[in-house]
Parts: structure tokens; sequence; C-alpha cells
């Protein structure tokens, strides 16, 4: 899944960098060699077939106090879970694997020495959240007193006491109902042996029944009330092992179905009778129990009746209702199933790791009064295409129409990505490779003419992809289809891809630039999932960035096949890696690799679709093959090579196809198929880049007694708090990591990427970089390709600082040492004066003629993005302290001259003037900084950006898209009437890229009458549930006035805002818990942690415990740099 728009929406910034990011972004072929061969992929019949799975999911181990775990338990009380890696053996209760059984020999060696948590097990124990000493070395003095023989007696004894003690204990609670039969996450029952499953309370179901095929029939009733039934059939694999007999089947069913009749069929074609069944609602598990204990490997298939309303809620099976241009109200009808929402369409085995094929039938009953065969553009999609003959029609007594439609058979893949979308479409349609590959963009019938760039870019991307990954699309159809409600940006569906519609509709007439680079970068990162999550799928949430972070870098790829001129490898560290270094800033981040019990809830693991997953995941990767590619893989003219880094994914993709995968198992196709690079262990080197959260600060001091010739490198853990309190200890592979750094210097060619120089820093501190002279300049990270921030001696700042105001040092670099600054200071490691010295030099840049030339992909975007955010920030910061800083105001102005100055030194307003604001000369990079120079002139008062604002509006003239949004927030802002008439023009608006900036320039108010205006339209259907979040974040990020009023409004109407939502308040989400970030994260005082403790304690169950963590966090830091940094920037204000 595509979250929508990162940058815009961030969900994990919060407080002034959302505002400041939001601000800062308002800018508005022949195909590849013909690919490999089809593969085509495994079917498999309803017949018995023998399917061996292996037992190597990670598992949790009981706490420290001995009770259950899973959701109940994050690791933050009662003792530190252990992940380890399981043997090969097959348990039938969801691998719950004893302790004991963990045998470093009984692993599969090249395997299981791969698991991060395994290796952590081996190397130290750890309790309470402390690394413990051997239990060897805990032994007392007066042990060592005894005589061999005496310990040896004493080593058996003992033991064998304590033996017989424990069985005490176990048996007592046993026979008293108590001990871990309670929730542990992993798979545990109620009961032993043939009622084990009966009394099935883990979140994780258990393993002794594994769908291989299911038949799906879907019977829509598309009138008012407008229900849904079906039936379903799961045939069941052979099961692995002996799993003795069971009295109970544990399965998946959503909170909004009614399941109807069950039958349960033998191999022998009897029936086996349910005797009861029992619904658990905090796992949505229906539990089924037999009269007679049998044996799972009779079973070969159960089928259920279910039925359910179809209803707005934008998760498993839902409609969308939408008018058209004449106010026309139509109905769509489509599904959202990542992460957990299969269940909620139909009853199934919903996890990833219970993968099978499906083959699907939908029928639609329709009024005949509706069905114009004339003209007809009602369409049924699903994953595949319709086999030969499939569709039918008859007609119903009572004047109904009945449609059939039967599917072929899907490929081999996991309930999520299960799809289906009913309702009026049309589209485009293009064939790759000679017609092996149908391509269709759809949209709704006014939406005709907005399809084409989607399909261009989508044929040229998808050989692309085929070419690079060496296995070709195993599907003959691959449909695209916009959504009018969706909460997401897209969805990965096999063979069926859903778009929320900005995220894929282009107007010719209405699209600005960033909005055509989102639809590009959407459609190309769900191409990648066709290989990274459909064709092999993570075996668990926990691993989930083997998706998402893999699709998130592999974009900016497909981008740059499809729009080369976008420059896409030079935007990657502004609008991806600089958001992933602050989200994982935090103490309370997570790991790519999250520890399998901490995923075990629907709340935890849909608190994983973040920016750490998404944006560390791709950055870390991005780093991992520039390393491997020594540097080029980072420059657009080799972003396609098959490097050392592709060689490993095609093995790893090619091994595992229709498979699921561990992280373990990717790392391991890397190893045995990536040469080597340098001797390096790229195993235990990536190792701390997975398992562990954060990321190293690298330290750059004067090496003594070289006459500041000659400079050393260290590493220390980064927090945003401060590194005081952390260290790093080469005795401690903990507390360090490997990092694979590059530099460059003055002397050496400049910013030149021929001069870019590279090494290695795998201990604490003692690389070195030696520089030509006193005046000569070293600068680390060029192009930002590492994940890891950088600092420098004063004097190196100073220096970096000339070449940042010269324009020697690239837009990319500048935007970097920006970034790293502004985090420093953040975190005490750096003057605010220093950095505010930075971000001066970076408005002075020397205007680069270059940028204006269409034919130059390069401009100072990137330097801007990061100097708005610095100044927007400081700006925010200062209107944020108390009732406001007393040289807030003078900052403010301080940036408008800045701002004015660099919009007359481009001749923005000259140049606009010539088309009446109708056209942006110059690159697509550079038209988007005019488009962002425009928005700062909006909001930092210049005048003659202000009154083309003004004017354009009001004179009805359509200026260029990349400047529509800030004339839309000059007008809303301008007072009732011009709110009104925002309003009006919202509400008529039929683009979707129109209307969703319509919609933000509402919520960018920053007057209480506005504000309050704006907060009541939350509730109303003039805001749809997809966009509540993005809206009420806009009012906050806005001024510190909406911010107050937006945490008042959340804290007065968060229950009936989860139902808006969310559908109802009968799922669980996290999807408002980013909400709260946002608004919260910009407070800088104790009063309001007062607020959100309570507001917490209320809520918990809809808020992961670790956006809590980083609210807390974010709030105490703002008070702190407060406190440290105010009378400095004012000073500084002052005297420049």
């Amino acid at each position: 899944v595509k979250a929508k728009a990162p940058a815009r929406d961030n969900e994990e910034g919060g407080g002034e960098r959302e505002r400041a990011r939001f601000d800062r972004l308002d800018s508005g072929a022949k195909l590849l060699s013909t690919p490999p061969t089809t593969q085509h992929p495994p079917t498999v019949g309803i017949h018995r077939a023998t399917v061996i799975m292996a037992a190597s999911r990670d598992v949790e181990l009981n706490d420290l106090n001995g009770g259950g775990g899973g959701a109940a338990n994050n690791g933050t009380e009662g003792g530190e879970y252990v992940t380890v890696f399981t043997s090969g053996k097959e348990t039938g209760f969801g691998d719950l694997n004893d302790d004991d059984e963990y045998i470093l020999d009984d692993q599969d060696e090249d395997l299981g020495l791969l698991d991060w948590d395994q290796y952590a097990r081996i190397r130290s124990r750890r309790c309470c959240g402390l690394n413990c000493p051997d239990c060897a070395s805990l032994a007392p003095l007066w042990w060592y007193k005894l005589s061999k023989t005496r310990r040896r007696q004493l080593a058996v004894v003992l033991p064998s006491l304590a033996f017989v003690l424990l069985l005490t204990v176990i048996v007592s609670f046993t026979f008293n109902g108590g001990g871990p039969g309670g929730d542990n996450g992993g798979g545990g029952g109620g009961g032993k042996g043939e009622n084990a499953l009966c009394g099935w309370n883990a979140y994780v179901l258990p393993d002794t029944f594994k769908p291989m095929h299911y038949d799906v029939e879907l019977d829509v009733d598309w009138r008012d009330p407008y229900t849904v039934s079906g039936l379903v059939k799961a045939h069941f694999a052979e099961p692995g092992g002996d799993k003795g007999l069971t009295r109970c089947l544990v399965l998946h069913a959503g909170a909004n179905l009614a399941v109807g009749d069950i039958e349960i069929h033998t191999v022998d074609n009897a029936l086996a009778r349910e005797k009861s069944r029992r619904y658990v609602e905090d796992t949505e598990q229906l539990i089924i129990e037999f009269q007679e204990p049998i044996d799972p490997g009779r079973l070969h298939h159960i089928s259920l009746t279910y039925s359910y309303p179809l209803a707005e809620a934008m998760r498993g099976f839902y409609r969308s209702n939408y008018k058209d241009s004449q106010g026309q109200e139509h109905m769509l009808a489509s599904t959202q199933m990542e992460a957990a929402d299969a269940r909620r369409a139909f009853p199934c085995f919903d996890q990833p790791d219970m993968k099978a094929n499906f083959d699907m039938t939908i029928r639609v009953t329709r009024d005949a009064r509706d069905v114009d065969n004339g003209d007809d553009n009602f369409q049924v999609l699903f994953n595949t295409p319709l086999k030969d003959g499939g569709y039918s029609r008859r007609q119903l007594q009572g004047g109904a129409i009945l449609d059939e439609y039967v599917f072929e058979v899907t490929p081999t893949m996991s309930t999520y990505l299960m799809a289906w979308v009913i309702g009026d479409l049309v589209a485009q349609t293009s064939y790759v490779d000679g017609g092996r590959v149908k391509v269709s963009v759809w949209g709704t019938p006014e939406h005709a003419n907005d399809l084409s760039d989607a399909l261009e870019s989508c044929v040229k991307i998808l050989p692309a992809y085929e070419k690079l990954f060496g296995i070709a699309f195993p599907l003959k159809k691959l449909d695209l289809v916009a959504i009018p409600s969706f909460e997401a940006g897209a969805m990965e569906n096999w063979g069926l891809i859903t778009y929320r519609e900005s995220s894929l509709l282009v107007s010719a007439e209405d699209a600005s630039d960033g909005d055509v680079m989102w639809a590009t970068t959407t459609v190309a990162h769900e191409l990648a999932h066709m290989w990274f999550g459909n064709l092999v799928t993570m075996e668990w949430w926990n691993d989930l960035f083997l998706n998402e972070g893999f699709a998130e870098y592999i974009q900016y790829i497909g981008t740059s096949v499809a729009k080369p001129q976008y420059g896409a490898d030079k935007l990657f560290p502004i609008l991806t890696l600089q958001n992933a270094l602050v989200a994982d800033s935090f103490s309370a981040s997570h790991p790519l690799h999250v520890p399998y019990e901490e995923t075990l809830s629907g709340i935890e693991i849909d608190g994983l679709f973040d920016t750490i997953t998404y944006d560390k995941g791709a950055s870390v990767i991005r780093m991992l093959r520039s390393y491997m590619s020594q540097g080029q893989s980072i420059e657009s003219d080799h972003l396609l090579s098959v490097d050392p880094f592709v060689t490993g994914l095609r093995s790893y993709l090619s091994e595992y196809k229709y498979e699921n995968a561990k992280s373990a198992e990717f790392w391991s196709a890397m190893a045995k198929n990536s040469p080597p690079v340098d001797g390096v262990d790229l195993i235990e080197s990536m190792r701390q880049w997975i398992s562990r959260p954060n990321y190293p600060l690298v330290s750059l001091a004067w090496k003594p007694g070289t006459d500041l010739s000659a400079l050393t490198l260290s590493q220390v853990p980064f927090l945003r708090t401060g590194t005081h309190t952390e260290t790093c200890s080469d005795a401690d592979p903990d507390s360090k990591w490997w990092i694979p750094f590059t530099y460059i210097t003055k002397e050496g060619q400049g910013g030149s990427e021929e001069g870019v120089r590279s090494g290695i820093l795998d201990t604490c501190a003692g690389a070195e970089i030696s520089i030509a002279s006193r005046e000569d300049y070293v600068m680390v990270n060029p192009g930002q390709s590492g994940f890891y921030r950088v600092n420098y001696p004063q004097e190196m700042w100073a220096r970096l600082g000339a070449g940042v105001k010269s324009g020697e040092l690239s837009s990319v670099d500048t935007s970097m040492l920006l970034d790293d600054a502004y985090a420093l200071v953040e975190a005490g490691e750096l003057e605010v004066g220093t950095l505010l010295d930075l971000a001066l030099a970076g408005s002075q840049r020397t205007v680069a003629a270059t940028g204006l030339s269409s034919a130059n992909l390069t401009s100072d975007y990137q330097a801007w993005y990061d100097v708005a955010y610095v100044f927007n920030s400081l700006v925010a910061k200062l209107e944020g302290s108390g009732s406001g800083s007393s040289c807030h105001d003078a900052m403010e102005t301080f940036v408008g001259e800045r701002v004015s100055a660099a919009i007359a030194d481009y001749g923005l307003v000259a140049s606009l003037g010539r088309t009446g604001g109708r056209q942006i000369e110059g690159s697509f990079q550079h038209r988007l900084l005019m488009g962002s120079l425009f928005s700062l002139g909006v909001r930092y008062g210049d005048a003659g950006v202000s009154n083309l604002a003004q004017q354009s509006f009001a004179n009805g003239v359509a200026v260029h898209p990349n400047l529509r949004y800030s004339v839309f927030k000059a007008t809303a802002k301008s007072g009732n009437t011009g709110y009104g008439q925002v309003l009006t023009k919202y509400a008529e608006a039929i683009d979707a890229d129109e209307k969703e900036k319509l919609m933000l320039a509402l919520g960018a108010v920053d007057t209480e009458p506005l504000i309050q205006r704006a907060l009541a339209l939350v509730m109303t259907p003039a805001i749809e549930s997809m966009d509540v979040r993005a809206f009420v974040a806009r009012v906050a990020g806005a001024s510190e006035l909406g911010r107050a009023m937006a945490w008042t409004f959340l804290q007065e109407n968060f229950e009936p805002l989860y139902a808006k939502v969310n559908g109802g308040t009968d799922v669980q989400s996290s999807r408002l818990a980013g909400l709260v970030s946002r608004v919260c994260s910009g407070f800088s005082d104790d009063a309001r942690l007062e607020e959100l403790q309570v507001f917490y304690d209320k809520y918990s169950k809809w808020i992961p415990v670790k956006t809590f963590h980083k609210i807390e966090e974010s709030i105490r830091t703002n008070k702190a740099w407060l406190a440290k940094n105010e009378a400095a920037v004012c000073e500084w204000v002052q005297q420049n």
C-alpha cells in the first residue's frame, strides 16, 4: 500500500516540521528490450495436494514474569521478549516451540545464523531491558571453594529439585485454570490435546489447517439498502507432520459479517457436523467446534455462507458515493484488504503466510431501469480476467437484472492481495510485449481524458522492471483503477491495482508538476510490489519493509524510466531520506525487522505502515546498493544496471516466488549470490541497520598534531534528545554501525561526482580524512547516499557555508547540510547561530541560469526546500513559545526579506507577468522551485506575489497549477467572503488534484473565526472520511492558534472522528493516532503533556504506545529547544 503523499501528510514529523515541510512543497516513449519469457504461475485445483510448510516464523517466549504476551505486552512492562529462530519441526500450534527446542545444531546452518534476533541471542542475554552476564559468572565465591566432586553432585541435585518445584507449579496452575492460557499472541490455545483449538485466544491462527484454494461466490445487490451475501469454500492442504485429533477449527471473519450455514467436508465425501461456534471479537476469529474430534488430514474443505451490508467503510468490500459535474450521485464499490480486512469481505484464513489461489464468481443484481443496453459503462473487475464465456445475464422477476462474472483462477497469493471493483468505469488500454500483458487504466466516465499519463508511465515501467528483476510479470492483464473514496494512496492488489483518484488521474489543465510526479511515483511504487510483496511476500508483518521499503526505493527507478526529465534520483534525499531521519531519531522508534511479539494486534500491525518501514527501508536499501555498486547506482544512468545488488535481488525473487520469505532469507540470498565487496561480511554488516532502531551520528574532529590538515571520524547513536546518553564501544556490537561513507573536498574537484572518495567506519573511531590546505573543506555523504547524520568542527561548518553561498556545493548537498544542522541543533550538538548562518547562505546562493533550461535537470529546488524548512520551523517555534517570543515578528520579517530577495533574483513576478501566471519557464525541478518561492511569497507577504495571487482568483484567471494552492490559500485567509468563495469552488470541483488543493487551502487559515469555520466542516459530508486526517492536520499546522483549536476539537470529538475515518468503532486502526501526533507534536509546555496523558489513558486502545511516547518526546524536546535557543535566535536576528 502506498501512503498518501508522505511529504504532504507525514504522520511522523508532527509539529512545526509538518508545517514547514508542507509549505516548502507547494510547487506545484520507447519500450526496453523484450523481457524474459512468461513464467506461468503454478495453479492448484480443488483436489488434494501436499504442501510442506516450514515452521520458520519468529516465535515469542513468555515475558520474565511468566505471563502471556502478545498485544497486551509491548516490551515496556514485565520484562523483554526474546525472539528466536525456530527449528524446522512443526508443532501444530502456530509454531509454539518451547525455548528448550532452540538448539543451534538443529538449524539449517546457512539460514539459521542469518536471523538477527538469533544473533543477539547467541551473543548475550537480556533481562529487564539490561544486558545480563552469563549465568556462570553469577555463582558466589563459596561455590568455587567446594571440591569439584561436591560441585558435580550439587550440579545434578539442584536442577532436579528446581525441576520438581517447577513441575508442581505447572500442575497447580493447570488444574486451577491459571498459567499462560491467556492471549500469548504467538499462538496459544485454551486447552490441551484435541480441545486445544477450541479455546484459541491468540492473534495468530494455528497452523493445524492451511488453505491451498478458495472458491468464492459473491452476490451483490446493487439496490438500496445495498447488501452482500455469498459462499466461500476453503480447500485444505495436506498438513505436515502428525497434528493429532482436534475438535475445532479457527479462521477469520470480520465483525461486520453474519456467518450462516457451515459445512465441513472430509476427503471421503462425508460431513463433519458442527456442534457449536464461538466468535472472538478481539481477534476477529470464528472458532467452529465439531461433533466429534477429527484428524486434520481428513478435512477436505469447509464451506460457509455469509452476508453483510455494503457500507462506506473504506475497509474490506465497501462502497463509494460520488457526484458528477451535474451534481448527480453515483456509486462505485471496491476493496481494501491490507493489512487484515479480507476477513471483512469473506471468511478466510487472513494471514500473509497462508497463501492460496482463488476462483471468484461475482453476481450483481441491478434494477432493469438502471441498465442502459446502448451505452452501459458498468464494469466488474477482479485480479484476473474473465474466463472464456465467463459472463452471463438473466432477467429476474420483479424487473431486476442479474449479471454473473466468472474469473480465471489467481496465482498463489495472500488474502490481502484479493480485489474487485464494481461500478461505472471507462478505460484507456495498451499492451506490453506484443500483447502478452494487457494494461488498462480505469476511471469514472467524467475522467476519461485523465487516464493517458498513467497508462504511458505503466507501459514503460512494467517491462523495465521485468528486465531489471529477470522475471516476467506473470498475469495476462494489469488494471489500474482510480477510486473516488480511497484511504491510502494506492494498493498493490495483484493484477488490479487500486488508487486514490489524485494518485492516478492527471488532468492536463489542473495537475501541477508535483501532482504528475506523485501519480508517476505511485504507479512505479505499486508496480514494484508485483514482485516485492506479491510474487514474494513477507512471512509476517514484522518484515513489512521487505514489501514497502523495496517498493519505495524502486519507485525512483521506475519514475526515472517513465520521466527521465524529472531527475528523480536527485529528489530522493528530500522526499524520502530526510523524512526517515526525522522519524527514526526518536527513542521510541522501531527497527526495520520488528520483533514478532510486537506485531500481534491489528493496532500494532496498522502502525507499521509508517515512515520507518517505507522511507528508512528505502534509504537503507539505497545505501547498500550504492556501496555495492561503488556509488554508481544513485545516479540515473546506472539505476537499471545489473550490479551485485541486483544479482542478489534476482536470486531472492527467483528462489521464493509464489512463497513467503523472512528478512533472514533475503539476506541469505544477497550474501550467496552477490560477489563479495572488499571482503565485507554483508550479513553481519547490515544486521544493525535492520535489527535495531535509530542510526549513527558521524562526527569529524581535527586530528591532534596535524596542524588542521587531517580529521578523524567517530560514531555514536543519534537521538533528537541528544547523544549525551549514548555511547559507542567496540566491545559492544550493538552500540555501533558498519558505515560505508563517502566524502568530497574542495581541492578534490569540489562538489563534482568524479571527486567522490569512500571509506568504511566500522569501529567507534579511527577512520581519517586528509585535506590539502587550511582553506580546504571536506563534506561527508555527498548526494546523501548514506543513512546517517554528520557533524563538523566549527571552522569546517563556516567553510561549508561559503561553499553553499557560492553555489560550489550542489543543491542536494546544501539540502543535506541544512537538514543535518537543524537536527544537530535540536539534539544540542550544534549552536543555533551556525544553523542560521547556513540557512542565510542557502538563501543567498548564486542563481544558476542552467536551471532555466528545460534540457537541464538540476535547480536549487533541494536547497530551497531545506532553507524554507529551517526558516519556517524557527518562525513556528518562536510562535509556540508561551504567549509568543519577543522576536517572533522580527524573525518573520527577516525571513520575508530573504524570500523577497530570492523572488527578485529569479525574476519570478516578471516571468509570471508575461503569461498572466499561466506558464512557468524552465526545467521540471526549476518549475518546482518557482512554485515553492511563490508559496513562500504568499506566506511572508511579498507584495508582487501577493497581488498576483489575489488578482488571479478575483479575476478567475487559471494560473499555472504549481501556483494554485497558494492562490486558494491566500483567498481563503483573506476573510469570510474569500473563504466562502474557496468553499464554493471546492464543492463544485471534479478534478481530484484541484479538489485536494482547495480542501487543504480551507484548512490553512490562521484567525479564530476562520479556524472555527474550518473545523465545523470536519464532521459534515463536505470533508470526506479519507481527507479528515490531512484536513485537521492542515488546520493545526497553519498556526499555533490552529494547533490549539485542533487539539481541543480532537479531545471533544475523537470517538465520532474515529467512526467516520474507520467506518465504525468495531475495527482496530491506528489511522487517527497519526493525526494526534501531527497536532500535538508541536506543543512545548507541560500542561499539554498532562492533557495528552489523560487523552491517551482514555483512548489507548486506538493509539499505539510508541506513538504516544513519540509525542511526549517531541513536546519535551520543543520545550528544551526554546529554553536553550530562543535567546540566541533573537540575538542573531537583531545582528542580521
